[in-house]
């Protein structure tokens, strides 16, 4: 992602909820 901001929202959110899917891609290791 090389520095860039993809989501910003409170952490119960990202967590549950998130909007893009690079981020739930991090969050659950399927990155990289």
């Amino acid at each position: 992602l090389n520095g860039e901001l993809i989501e910003f929202n409170n952490t119960k959110d990202i967590f549950t909820v998130p909007h893009d899917k690079r981020t739930e891609d991090y969050i659950t290791g399927r990155f990289g």
